[in-house]
């Protein structure tokens, strides 16, 4: 473990640069610039790094990406070593073929690298053949993809395959539920209108009635 003074003679030149070439993409996309204005005067925090299953898969993915912005890949993927890595689930909940496929670190926002009470603005990577299962949360999210595909599925929306640069919607309290397939998918996920401060993602009802069979979608 370690933590981001850990990285070299300057570390915030490091985190920041990194965070420069985001805040370019984000200015330069719509979807994510009328979603939520980019925080101004964001201060690096020092914070413990920690490692998931799936942390260094991330760090060894450089060749066949699949990306409109390599750049912005290459450059969280630098950061995922020092980054504090999370899951928001427990074995019980969601199975350990999951957990090793699935991880998380919350870049900007209330707990974040760089504190804000703006959003919540996490990393997320899922490796190959991961099903992310329905669920629901409180915050309205929008999923960017950075890298890779995957399928979206969302109540009372069509299913759709989403590659680099594509969004997604998900309103308050609507359930939804993610697979990829034949790639991994880094994507960027904001929060925004309520999040807990302790778990990423909250299981409801509904996750329960699809685990058990008793939603009739």
């Amino acid at each position: 473990m370690c933590n981001v003074w850990d990285i070299g003679k300057d570390p915030v030149e490091f985190y920041d640069k990194q965070l420069d070439l985001v805040q370019k993409l984000w200015d330069n996309q719509n979807e994510l610039s009328d979603f939520v204005k980019f925080p101004d005067n964001l201060i690096l925090k020092n914070i413990k790094s920690k490692k998931v299953p799936i942390t260094n898969r991330l760090l060894n993915w450089k060749n066949n990406i699949n990306t409109n912005h390599k750049d912005v890949h290459l450059a969280i993927s630098a950061l995922s070593p020092y980054a504090k890595w999370e899951q928001g689930y427990d074995e019980k909940d969601v199975g350990n073929d999951f957990l090793n496929k699935y991880g998380f670190f919350e870049l900007i926002g209330p707990t974040g690298h760089y504190e804000t009470s703006e959003m919540a603005f996490y990393v997320n990577f899922f490796d190959i053949n991961a099903y992310y299962p329905w669920h629901n949360h409180e915050a309205e999210e929008l999923y960017f993809i950075v890298s890779g595909k995957a399928k979206f599925e969302c109540e009372d929306q069509d299913v759709e395959i989403l590659s680099s640069t594509k969004t997604r919607l998900h309103k308050s309290f609507q359930p939804h539920a993610i697979t990829t397939i034949e790639n991994q998918v880094l994507s960027f996920v904001i929060w925004k209108n309520k999040w807990p401060f302790n778990c990423y993602m909250l299981y409801g009802f509904w996750f329960y009635w699809r685990l058990h069979g008793i939603s009739g979608r």
